[in-house]
């Protein structure tokens, strides 16, 4: 008697979830459009697109749901979405689609959608872009690296691209293979460069950039172009953010042909393609050389005009004296004669000089560069990226680095022994792995 008091006037499952159905039904007579974000994508092999939808508030998931995109019109809505963006849909995108309600007794509540609207993905991109710009430009940071001088000769480059990136290819091609024959000295760290390890993966490079940044002279970011959702990361805040208060300058030259990207917006100098920010640098050393050749003609010309006025002088004087006696005019001839040669000599002398002394400080500078200095036979040693001078200034146990001509060795201090009286340590800093 008791057990049918208790399911007196109770619904079983089914007739509740038909109720729902048929509330939900007439809540939801027709369509209506509605935004959220993709959380997660699959499609079966009958070509049927699942997808779980979110809304976050700072995020913070507060509102989930599952669609579903049948196979016939995943398929129109599918090349419509990728035409406009130039992307498939994927995790990670907010979406206007045009929706269903629907509920199975047994599948529960789901979306089923019937149109997207792809212009709604591209402008709710260029609306976070904005707000970044907007959030670096209030904190006073937006244009900080462009602040930084470029270095008179930039010839050592620290890279962050993917190794398979046909950018990177094309950057290396362009610089090693100069008209000028200039040399280069670059450094490869690799990135993920698109998709959601791209932000994580690029901050990771560049945090190792800054721990060793007295080693190169300027940071270079490369890849070879894209879509629009492609480059999403080079909008993300952290990114631009850490290139703004780079210590180096930074080049661009990502590839996007239509807007510039918030890391574009904050780098010390932006370039279309690899290929460009390639002869950027290029064009670096060229100004360089050009300036002083400039310098070598502005001491040629100088030296050639005393010539020509002191010439002039001697011929003036030789002309007045034709006037006096020839006894006299004899004399002065022969003195002016002299006159003559000791100043063309000492002229001679004085350009041979310096042009000695030139050459002799070309040959020390050459003599003192850190690559020949390896080639003969010395090393340098590190400590915690600093050079070693004096042996008491490391403790037993400590890891060391030593950079010979040909790679670098890593050893561990075991014995310190005292240089002898009179003798001194050099050391010098080497870009570890270069030949």
């Amino acid at each position: 008697m008791g057990e049918a008091l208790t399911t007196r006037g109770a619904l079983s499952l089914c007739e509740l979830n038909s109720i729902i159905k048929s509330v939900l039904g007439e809540a939801f007579p027709d369509t209506c459009w509605v935004t959220a974000e993709i959380a997660d994508l699959k499609c079966n092999r009958k070509g049927h697109c699942y997808l779980e939808l979110v809304e976050k508030e700072e995020e913070r998931i507060v509102a989930q749901i599952k669609a579903t995109i049948w196979a016939y019109e995943y398929r129109r809505l599918g090349l419509k979405f990728e035409r406009v963006t130039g992307e498939p849909l994927k995790p990670g995108m907010k979406i206007l689609f045009l929706a269903s309600v629907t509920f199975h007794e047994l599948y529960g509540l789901s979306l089923s959608v019937r149109d997207l609207d792809p212009s709604y993905t591209l402008g709710e991109m260029a609306r976070k872009k904005k707000e970044v710009a907007e959030r670096l430009r209030k904190e006073g940071i937006i244009d900080l690296n462009k602040g930084l001088p470029l270095p008179l000769v930039p010839q050592r480059i620290a890279v962050i691209s993917s190794p398979t990136a046909a950018g990177y290819g094309d950057f290396f091609e362009q610089l090693d293979k100069n008209v000028y024959g200039y040399r280069f000295i670059h450094v490869l760290f690799p990135a993920v460069m698109q998709g959601k390890e791209a932000e994580t993966s690029i901050m990771s490079a560049m945090g190792d950039i800054r721990k060793m940044k007295e080693r190169f002279d300027t940071v270079v970011i490369i890849r070879g172009g894209g879509s629009v959702i492609d480059l999403n990361c080079f909008d993300a805040y952290s990114i631009a953010a850490e290139v703004a208060r780079f210590p180096l300058p930074v080049i661009t030259g990502i590839g996007h042909e239509k807007d510039d990207t918030v890391v574009d917006m904050v780098a010390h100098t932006k370039m279309k393609t690899p290929t460009a920010v390639a002869e950027f640098l290029i064009s670096g050393l060229r100004v360089f050389e050009e300036s002083i050749m400039e310098i070598g003609k502005r001491v040629q010309t100088h030296t050639q005009r005393l010539l020509k006025d002191g010439l002039y002088r001697l011929n003036t004087i030789s002309q007045r004296l034709s006037y006096v006696p020839l006894r006299l005019s004899s004399v002065y001839e022969n003195r002016l004669s002299t006159c003559r040669k000791d100043l063309s000599g000492g002229v001679k002398r004085t350009l041979m000089r310096e042009y000695e002394r030139f050459t002799y400080m070309e040959q020390a500078i050459r003599h003192l560069d850190p690559q020949n200095v390896l080639r003969r036979g010395y090393s340098i040693t590190r400590h915690r990226g600093k050079t070693v001078k004096d042996a008491a200034a490391l403790r037993k146990w400590a890891v060391i680095e030593t950079v010979l001509q040909k790679g670098i060795i890593t050893s561990i201090v075991q014995e310190k022994k005292e240089a002898a009286k009179g003798g001194q340590e050099q050391a010098d800093i080497l870009l570890p792995g270069f030949e």
